[in-house]
């Protein structure tokens, strides 16, 4: 699906969205990035092997705001 429909469908559940191309196992993390209308802007969750880290704010490609791969998850 494309970004505004993830994001339109992630905000009222309170969940996260990603690209599958980005998660596909190829990574040794899964980023997921949660759209919010606070002053976090968009939050970053990337999770390791062994850690979970968040970070704020996110600078979407080009390409990632093109990209039609795009799905709503949970942690």
């Amino acid at each position: 699906m494309n970004i505004y429909d993830a994001v339109k469908q992630a905000l009222p559940e309170n969940k996260y969205i990603r690209r599958k191309s980005v998660n596909s196992g190829m990574l040794e993390s899964k980023v997921l990035i949660k759209p919010t209308n606070s002053y976090d802007c968009c939050v970053i969750l990337i999770i390791g092997d062994n850690e979970k880290r968040q970070s704020r704010f996110w600078n979407p490609t080009a390409d990632d705001l093109m990209a039609d791969d795009w799905e709503v998850t949970m942690v």
